[in-house]
């Protein structure tokens, strides 16, 4: 045990000497990640495909990502609703529908939490690599509670994606540039209706989405009220029950509903994402409870009671070694009398 928090100091002060350095990479990571994504879609409308024309797709990506990672996140958002916007503007009633949708996101709520709003974008990450369970149980450790609603906003909006992409057929994608303006805009409160009720049957037909934001958000409450309570390892039984609660739920969603949910892929997931979250907490800190102590003190107003508990804090071992050398017989030379 004593190696494996040596190697944890090591790693940490690394991460504290270069963060100014590794936070901007992983936010690069990020943009990358988000924008490769996007320009993929590739259902851009024939007026405006050649001005997504003039640089390579490589290119472009890192450029946004560089964008992604200097600006706020408030102008973040902006450049990702353009991007999307552009790469559906084939289906003009859908892409419009989108703006007006991504645009309300952010007036309402990106633009007042900015700094939680990156978890919208975390979580459709989370469910794009299939570890979409350990986003609550993270959210609740480091995050206040109002950080579902970003979360519930993630599960929302990857809902959406499948639903986005059938709108996408190949007659949509070519109507778009072969239609005149006037003509277009005629049509266009008509097909834009059409598309509004395809997107909202496209969400009634399944309700994951729903109980799974629901489950999530249960999970954050309860992780972020038992990992602040003054117990001992109050955050690793946070971790454990928000595993338990997130196994429940989604139990109890599978026999309420019809939704095709594999319990066994489930409760695998959520352990593995159970075990990261407790590799993360590891990385945070390690407390030693049994040098714990309560402190009691008072001002002229106040009267405070404090529990304290100290952090393990390893030092690389400095072994001394001592040789010992045989000391050479001394002969007494007594004076003969």
């Amino acid at each position: 045990m004593e190696q494996v928090l040596l190697a944890r100091e090591v790693i940490v002060k690394f991460f504290k000497r270069f963060e100014v350095f590794i936070l901007p990479l992983l936010k690069f990571a990020l943009g990358y990640f988000v924008f490769s994504r996007i320009h993929s879609i590739g259902h851009v409308n024939a007026l405006v495909e050649p001005f997504t024309a003039v640089l390579s797709p490589s290119l472009l990506n890192i450029l946004f990502a560089l964008l992604f990672t200097i600006m706020p996140m408030g102008m973040s958002w902006m450049l990702i609703i353009l991007t999307i916007t552009v790469q559906f503007s084939a289906n003009l009633e859908l892409a419009i529908a989108i703006f007006v949708f991504t645009m309300f996101i952010y007036l309402f709520y990106a633009r007042m939490s900015p700094r939680e709003s990156i978890l919208i974008l975390i979580t459709i990450l989370a469910f794009h690599f299939n570890i979409p369970y350990i986003v609550p149980i993270i959210v609740g450790l480091y995050f206040p509670i109002t950080a579902a609603i970003p979360v519930t906003l993630g599960v929302f909006i990857n809902a959406q994606i499948p639903i986005a992409f059938g709108l996408m057929s190949p007659a949509a994608a070519v109507s778009g540039g072969d239609m005149e303006l006037t003509e277009l805009l005629t049509e266009l409160p008509g097909r834009f209706s059409e598309v509004y009720a395809a997107l909202m049957s496209g969400l009634t037909v399944t309700q994951e989405w729903l109980f799974t934001s629901v489950i999530f958000a249960m999970v954050i409450v309860l992780v972020h009220f038992v990992s602040r309570q003054a117990i001992d390892y109050a955050k690793e039984i946070s971790i454990a029950l928000g595993c338990v609660m997130t196994i429940f739920g989604f139990i109890v969603a599978v026999l309420v509903t019809d939704d095709q949910i594999s319990i066994g892929l489930m409760i695998f997931g959520t352990l593995i994402c159970g075990v990261i979250a407790a590799i993360v907490r590891f990385f945070d800190g390690v407390l030693d409870y049994q040098r714990a102590e309560a402190v009691q003190f008072e001002d002229d107003n106040n009267y405070y009671h404090v529990r304290i508990v100290p952090k393990v804090i390893m030092t690389k071992s400095q072994r001394v070694v001592k040789r010992i050398r045989p000391q050479p017989e001394t002969e007494n030379h007594g004076s003969e009398d």
